[in-house]
Formats: C-alpha cells, structure tokens, sequence
C-alpha cells in the first residue's frame, strides 16, 4: 500500500562492508615506519648518512662521514701546493750532515761543474779588465826631485771607450752570472728531491729571466742599503736570502720571489740568519785554502742552504745516501 520503499535493514544503509574493512589497512601514525608487508622483508634502509639508528642512551653519530671535516673535502693544501713556511726549524748539525753526505756522495758531479762555471767567470772577468784597461787612455807620471827631497805623481783615466766596454762586459757577467746560478740551483734541488743526477744537470738553466730581474732588483736594493749604511745591506741581504732557489724551485716571479724568501726569513728569522752566517764561514774557509777549496766549500754551502729552505718550508729532502 502503498508506494513507499521499505524500510532500510538495521545498522545502516547498504550492506555491511566485507570482514576486514575496505582496502588496505588505515596508514600508522604520523612519525612511524609503515609496517613490512606480509613476506618478511627486510626493514627500510637506515636514513641518508650511513648510520643505523642509535640504541636507547647511546649517543648520535656527528654529522658527516668518519674521519672527514664536515661538507666531505680533504684539508686544502697551501698555495702553489706548498706548505707555508714555518713548520719545520733547521738543525744545523743535521743540515751540514746532509750537505757534506750529499756531497761526498756526487763529489764529481758537483765539483766538475763549480770548476767549469769558475774559470768562465774568472774568464770573463780578466776579459773585462784586460779590455777596459787597454782601452784606457795613456797615462802620465813625472819625477821631480830638489832639495831635501823627490815627489812622485801618476794619473791616468779610463776614457769614454774604456767605461763603456766595462759596462758592457759587467752585463754579459751578470747575464752569464745569473744564468750559472739557475742551472746550479735547479741540480741542488734535484739532489734535494732524490733525483739521479750528473754533470749535465747542472747546465741546464731555469727560470733564468725572473732570476736576473730578481738578482738586479736585489743588487740594487743591497747596494743602496750599503751606501747608506752597512746594516741596511745586511738586512737586504739576508732577507733575501731565499730569492732564487724560490724562484727557481716554484718558477716564480721575480717579485713573487722576493717576497716569497722575505716571507720565510720573517717566519724564521733566526734560522735564517744562522743559515746565511754558517753559509759564508763554508765559503770562506774554503777560499782561505788557496781558492781550490771553494771546490768543495761553495757546492757544501749551496747544498746547506737548500737543505736549510726545504726545512723552512716544511718541505721534504731526499734521506742520506748510505
């Protein structure tokens, strides 16, 4: 009777809902991992960073990996790759100790091309002399004697021709000069290195214009420091200490090289001192025998000053030849 639908079943409208509920299960609470699927899978993977979870009242891991700084990066080395200055001091028995060793054990090696470089040096010189000398203008002496007495008088001049041909022969011995000091070096420091070395190491130039410019920016400072005053020059002198063997180790500039031994000397300014001093007592008894020994001394003492930059640089030298 009527047209009315018949009255829902009770407990609600529509059928219940199968055993278990609608589709999968309700997702856990905020904060939790969901529970592994039927199958026994293994768990998640531990978070980003390598680290399990930390058992209850242990301590977390740092952030970042073991053994690293933070952000993963290896320490950065210093500039140009080299350790700055500083880290190591000089000990003067072990440095002469290598250099004599060193030495002793490439005696031919070193002493051929010292007495090579020598006689052109000595060469040119005499040349220069000889040259300006003869072309000097003639000189003019007189004797006077009188009563009671005689005088004595000679003078002489050099002459327009004989100051230039000075000039330029002292520019060819510095060319000359600074050329020998950069293939000397560049040979000390192969030694340094443990690097074989023979004879034609030693002529092998390096870097030899920043070499010449640094040795005449030097010269001149060291000469107007002089002219002043002796101690200027000194301290010239000894803060530059370095310049080459930088120069030609790093293939520096010559300003850059300069400023690289100034900066070593204030680092270490007793070391240095003590370096350069012990350095022109090797030299100077070595030409207090007859010249020959600066064979033996000059070599020595290059060696001790090499030995003595790669210390103060924190570098490393080649063990003692057994």
């Amino acid at each position: 009777q009527g047209n009315y639908p018949p009255p829902p079943p009770q407990g609600g409208y529509g059928a219940p809902p199968p055993q278990g509920g609608y589709g999968a299960p309700p997702p856990p609470p905020h904060g939790n991992y969901p529970p592994p699927p039927q199958g026994n899978y293994p768990p998640p993977p531990p978070p980003q960073g390598g680290y399990a979870p930390p058992p209850p009242g242990s301590y977390p891991p740092p952030q970042g990996d073991w053994g690293q700084p933070q952000g993963g990066y290896p320490p950065q080395a210093g500039y140009g790759g080299y350790p700055p200055a500083g880290n190591s001091g000089v000990d003067i028995g072990e440095t002469f100790g290598w250099a004599w060793n060193k030495f002793s054990k490439n005696a031919v090696v070193l002493i051929v091309p010292t007495l090579v470089y020598g006689l052109v040096l000595g060469a040119l010189y005499g040349i220069i002399t000889f040259a300006s000398g003869a072309l000097a203008p003639t000189s003019e002496s007189s004797y006077d004697s009188y009563d009671g007495g005689a005088s004595y008088s000679f003078s002489a001049g050099l002459g327009v021709a004989s100051i230039i041909t000075m000039l330029l022969g002292y520019l060819v011995l510095f060319v000359v000069g600074g050329a020998i000091s950069s293939a000397y070096y560049g040979g000390l420091l192969d030694i340094a290195n443990g690097t074989p070395v023979e004879i034609g190491s030693f002529f092998k130039p390096r870097n030899v214009g920043s070499v010449l410019i640094a040795s005449l920016l030097v010269g001149i400072a060291s000469s107007i420091g002089s002219f002043l005053c002796v101690i200027p020059g000194l301290i010239v002198t000894i803060f530059t200490l370095f310049t080459t063997v930088s120069i030609v180790e790093r293939g520096l500039s010559p300003i850059d090289g300069i400023k690289a031994s100034i900066d070593i000397v204030k680092a270490n300014f007793v070391p240095a001192l003590l370096t350069w001093l012990i350095t022109l007592v090797i030299v100077g008894v070595g030409a207090l025998l007859c010249g020959i020994g600066l064979l033996v001394a000059a070599p020595v003492a290059a060696l001790f000053l090499v030995h003595a930059y790669r210390k103060l640089t924190g570098g490393q030298v080649a063990p003692l030849t057994p």
